[in-house]
């Protein structure tokens, strides 16, 4: 009795029953996915291609967020991705062409996985020949449940190419719409930036596509850059304003110095949920601020906000010696607006504790310390305190 007794837990425990459910335990989606992120890249891939259960409940955590766009793209049977070398800080170049009869069948697998897109990560992106890849998409939006839609690369991208890529992947889910400025800064020439033109319809687009938008970051084009205007600077427009009036859900706005100017600044300050801009009052807890390659003009206009700098405990300010920004008849033509700036920043800016000052272009700026911002005063303009003072820097003789 004893022995079959035994024999028959023991085979009880070989229960095919038991396997099975053995089995479903195992592939619980909450094991799955502490198994996947325990793997690096090239781990999580290979797992999806172990069955075709583990695909599909690996596949949205692997594709969730997605660095690079020509990774996406190569999902597309035909698609040739070429990479080139660069001498440059952004090191490569992708160039991406599409085949005049693209097959989406893949493709229309892994895009609804994708929740976050970085278009360059830091490097260049091209598209060549996409109207095929739209016209077999009918209408409807490359990646249907992206997110987040970010750029960030030094690389000399050019407006136009920057805002078709938005107008590309722009669709209903967006929360957040970023471009976000790498460590190193921008280039001087082409520096990812929005065409003050675009800027119209790139508002509406969101306005139609995304109304639920809840952080929009983008920089537009300075007065002097390349192929800009230089007369000009960007006055939004009426019904720009009334869009920017509606995005009612928005926590986090970023721009240009426009949305300092009263009309911007005004409407910002009524939506609802902009963390960084909510009476008494605004700017509550703002601390940190940076400006890359900033107009005298716009650095005079926000510190005449005291809401905003009176906070500020960071500071970077990266500025030039002016002389290309401004023609002859210009009242800052000529002046040294730096050294009484300089001079008023601790009064203005009580609690700041550590601010760099930058003066240049990005290939070739010259951090002044707080110590020797008394090298720039003097009646001359500023270019020539800035240039004296760095002629003095190189030569040793800056104590």
């Amino acid at each position: 009795m004893r022995r079959s007794q035994r024999k028959k837990q023991t085979s009880t425990s070989t229960n095919p029953n038991l396997q099975s459910n053995a089995w479903r335990v195992i592939a619980t989606p909450e094991l799955l996915a502490l198994v996947v992120h325990q793997l690096d890249i090239k781990g999580q891939y290979k797992l999806m291609h172990v069955s075709k259960h583990f695909f599909h409940s690996v596949g949205p955590i692997v594709w969730k967020s997605v660095p690079r766009l020509e990774l996406v793209l190569q999902l597309i049977k035909g698609v040739r991705v070429r990479i080139e070398c660069s001498t440059a800080p952004y090191k490569y170049q992708f160039i991406t062409r599409f085949p005049s009869k693209p097959d989406l069948t893949r493709y229309d697998i892994y895009a609804p996985w994708i929740q976050e897109l970085e278009i360059y990560d830091g490097y260049y992106q091209e598209i060549v020949n996409p109207d095929p890849f739209l016209a077999a998409l009918a209408g409807r939006p490359p990646l249907p449940n992206l997110r987040r839609l970010t750029t960030s690369t030094s690389a000399p991208i050019d407006g136009e190419d920057l805002m078709n890529f938005f107008m590309m992947f722009i669709n209903p889910s967006l929360a957040e719409i970023r471009t976000i400025i790498p460590k190193e800064g921008l280039p001087q020439i082409s520096g990812s930036c929005v065409r003050p033109s675009s800027v119209p319809a790139f508002l509406e687009k969101i306005n139609e596509t995304c109304p639920e938008i809840e952080v929009l970051e983008f920089y537009l084009e300075t007065p002097y850059s390349y192929r800009s205007n230089w007369s000009k600077r960007y006055i939004p427009s009426d019904r720009s304003l009334s869009i920017l009036a509606s995005f009612v859900n928005i926590r986090s706005f970023s721009s240009s110095t426009y949305a300092l100017e009263s009309p911007t600044f005004r409407i910002l300050g009524k939506l609802p949920h902009l963390e960084s801009l909510v009476p008494q009052d605004w700017f509550p807890v703002l601390k940190d601020l940076r400006l890359y390659d900033v107009d005298p003009e716009d650095i005079q206009t926000l510190w005449k906000q005291p809401i905003i700098v009176k906070k500020l405990v960071s500071v970077l300010i990266q500025t030039d010696d002016t002389i290309r920004r401004y023609g002859h008849d210009h009242p800052l033509h000529g002046q040294n607006w730096v050294s009484p700036f300089l001079e008023a920043l601790p009064r203005l800016s009580p609690h700041l504790q550590d601010i760099v000052f930058c003066m240049g272009n990005l290939d070739d700026k010259v951090e002044i310390p707080r110590g020797h911002w008394k090298y720039l005063e003097g009646e001359e303009g500023i270019y020539v305190a800035f240039h004296h003072y760095r002629a003095a820097l190189y030569r040793g003789c800056v104590l």
